[in-house]
């Protein structure tokens, strides 16, 4: 029989929502989503084992959560890089904007490149028997933090913000 005890969830709602508040109260400059992930090593396995391991009711709101990230990255990139006689944006220097879809697949692939490379020293150093596996795990960028992060910093709506976006759900679809 699962564990189903409300205790965890009540302990993981209070540190999730007083995390940003304290953040804010104490002027302190790391993004939210670093916070809340450090909060979770302090309250989880890691740190003080507060919280169960395989609780349902974690288990689901885990999964709501990953879905409407996923959910909200969707909404956040502009497609309108794609249309066709689209007049091209002006950045503050003057020159023309690069080409967000262009410019995050080079990114991407540059980055699986050198997660490729590093795998392969891995391999010839004996830490891991999978090449493969380890440029796939080096090379996955979380959107779980790229996201907020970009929309705490203001930088959803331009140019770069939409590159950075766009590398982080290439390299999250293709190597899943």
């Amino acid at each position: 029989m699962e564990h189903t005890s409300v205790s965890s969830l009540v302990v993981v709602l209070i540190i999730a929502f007083l995390t940003p508040i304290l953040l804010h109260r104490f002027r302190l400059s790391i993004p939210v989503v670093v916070a809340e992930i450090i909060m979770g090593l302090i309250i989880g396995k890691s740190g003080f084992d507060l919280v169960a391991q395989h609780d349902t009711w974690l288990e689901t709101l885990s999964m709501l959560g990953f879905l409407f990230l996923m959910f909200l990255s969707g909404l956040e990139i502009d497609f309108s890089v794609f249309e066709k006689g689209k007049k091209k944006q002006l950045l503050p220097s003057g020159k023309e904007a690069p080409n967000t879809f262009k410019t995050a697949s080079v990114i991407f692939i540059a980055v699986f490149i050198l997660s490729l490379g590093l795998s392969y020293s891995f391999v010839m150093a004996g830490f891991i028997d999978n090449a493969f596996l380890m440029t796939l795990i080096i090379s996955t960028i979380s959107l779980g933090v790229v996201v907020p992060t970009l929309k705490e910093e203001r930088l959803m709506k331009t140019n770069i913000g939409q590159i950075i976006l766009l590398v982080a759900v290439i390299a999250d679809l293709v190597t899943m």
